[in-house]
Formats: C-alpha cells, structure tokens, sequence
C-alpha cells in the first residue's frame, strides 16, 4: 500500500476483445465467463513469495511487471525502471509514504501506451519513485504498482483467488454493476460497500469483537493488519510471535501476531481470525489483505464500488 498526491489522471482503452453474448437462457458457469459475456477484458494475474499478485505488461514496447495493489491511491512506476523504458520524469514537491512511514520524493511521468492482457492503456499519467525495496522478496522482478484510481476509471473488477483482473470498456457502469451483483450474490457472495477515505485509500466498514473500525481493501498487503491501540481496545490477544514488517519504499516496522474473536466483514464473520497488529505511520485502523481476500474468494468491484466474499465452506470452488 502507498499513498501519493492527488494528480489528473486520464487514459484510455483500446484493443479490448468482446467475446459473442452467451446464448440466450444459459447460465455462466463461472465469474470469467459471465464478465467475458459482459465485455470485460482479462489479464491473467501471477502470484509470486509474499502473496503479491502482479501481472506482466507492455510499457512502451517492453515487458515489465506491476504489483496489483488496491491499497495504492495511484499508478507508481520505480525510477530505475522509469528510467530503463526512457520515461521523461517531472521532478515535483510530492512524496509517497510507506506503511512504514518512511518518505521518497517522487516525480511524474506518462506512459504512452500500457498493455495488460488484452487491454491497452494509453497516454496514462504516473507517479515516479524510488521503489527498488518492493523487491526485497525473492521472486519475478516488479517495477511498480498499479494502482486504485486507475482502476476505478475503467471499471476494474479483481479476482484474488483465480488471479485474474477484468476491465470493462465502457468504464464503470451501473448496469454491468448490477448484474455483477446479481450474478455473485445469487451465488453466496456477501456485498460490502467500498468508499475513498480523504487519502484515496479504498475501504470499507468493519467491526473487531463488535467494535467498528474501517480497513484499507490492500490486494498489496500479504497480510491483514490492525492498528495495535485499536486491536487491544477491541480486545486482541497477542500469541507472542513477533516480527518486523518491511515497507515497499523502505524502512520497518515492529509487528506481532494476534488473534480476535470475530472479524465481521459486511455479513461475513471470521471467527478466531489471526491478524497482524503494529503502528501504521499512516493512519487508518488497519488492512484487509491479500490472504482474507483470497480465502474467501474475494471479488473486488472497483466500477461498482463493492466487495464480494465468500467463505469456503460454502460450496466447492467450481460453483464460480
């Protein structure tokens, strides 16, 4: 997860195949076919050590690799790779900050075109920083994050736990949303709404042992985190593993594990659920990581503005 300042940011979609309308009656049988029904595009997504999912681009002409990372504001690309594909970097005043609460200075830049599976972005504005500790974790070298506000514009749906993200072309659309919404609650899918918090971090409304508190939706995040001071308030109990968390942009950040009684997320409830809890240095109570996410068959909407979970006991997989 990384904040950064707010900036117009502006692009478009082409390229994006539209597979034929299912027949008429047959129901699809799993989420890929409905949105590819629906005119989505897809990317196949990746899952590397540490539970970051990427997916492999075209920036420019040359193939680099983008954490998905719902818990970024925006689109940040790492100077050295900035640098490698010939980017024309704008220094500014703007920094980003990591969760750990160290600060780089960043510029900006555009991206003349930007391809994901069958979608092709172009002329697509980016934050430039130093990003180089996103690698500190053995595995496929990742030159930057795709952020929320991108996919926010073009109506970008993620599924975590089949590692695949859609686009819709025509942007996010009540209808498509809708139907989308139908076609996972009809299925088991809890629905909780999505929000920008003042930062531009996307969030939602949860509880801890009955006491509220709102959580970053942080497909960035290996892990779900609480804030310590609320976590114990909410009567967390610790297991006496202690660790230190690493930041993507450096430093770190003393963390242990804990348990709470109930996690209440929307209509679902997580019971004795392990969380990680430390003091963020920016704000918030905490994350819903990747691994609830993909535990529970999260589907996160960001046309509609709604996260979809399912717990596993629920059904077989294969009924998506």
């Amino acid at each position: 997860m990384r904040t950064f300042p707010p900036a117009l940011l502006i692009f478009a979609i082409v390229g994006l195949s539209v597979p034929s309308a299912r027949a008429a009656g047959a129901a699809p049988a799993s989420l890929k076919t409905f949105l590819e029904s629906e005119g989505y595009g897809g990317s196949q997504l990746q899952r590397r050590l540490g539970n970051h999912l990427f997916a492999t681009t075209i920036i420019n002409g040359r193939r680099m690799a983008l954490a998905i990372d719902t818990g970024a504001p925006f689109t940040l690309v790492d100077s050295a790779s900035a640098k490698a594909v010939g980017l024309k970097v704008q220094e500014t005043k703007g920094t980003i900050t990591g969760v750990t609460g160290l600060t780089e200075r960043a510029g900006v830049a555009r991206i003349a075109t930007l391809r994901m599976g069958n979608c092709t972005f172009l002329n697509v504005p980016i934050g430039v920083a130093d990003a180089a500790e996103i690698n500190a974790i053995r595995g496929p070298h990742l030159d930057g994050l795709f952020g929320a506000h991108e996919m926010s514009k073009f109506g970008v749906v993620i599924d975590c736990a089949r590692q695949m993200l859609y686009v819709n072309p025509h942007g996010p659309s009540s209808t498509d949303n809708q139907n989308l919404a139908r076609f996972l609650t009809g299925r088991g899918f809890s629905r909780i709404p999505m929000s920008f918090d003042s930062s531009h971090h996307l969030e939602i409304q949860a509880k801890v042992n009955g006491h509220p508190v709102a959580m970053i939706v942080d497909t960035g995040a290996a892990s779900t985190f609480l804030s310590q001071s609320i976590a114990y308030a909410s009567g967390a109990a610790t297991t006496g593993v202690n660790f230190t968390i690493g930041g993507a942009t450096g430093g770190a950040l003393p963390g242990k594990i804990a348990r709470v009684h109930e996690l209440a997320l929307g209509d679902l409830i997580v019971h004795n659920a392990e969380l990680t809890i430390g003091e963020s240095k920016i704000g918030g109570s905490g994350l819903l990581g990747e691994e609830y996410l993909s535990w529970n068959f999260g589907v996160v909407d960001l046309g509609g503005m709604n996260l979809y979970l399912r717990p596993p006991e629920l059904g077989p997989a294969k009924k998506r």
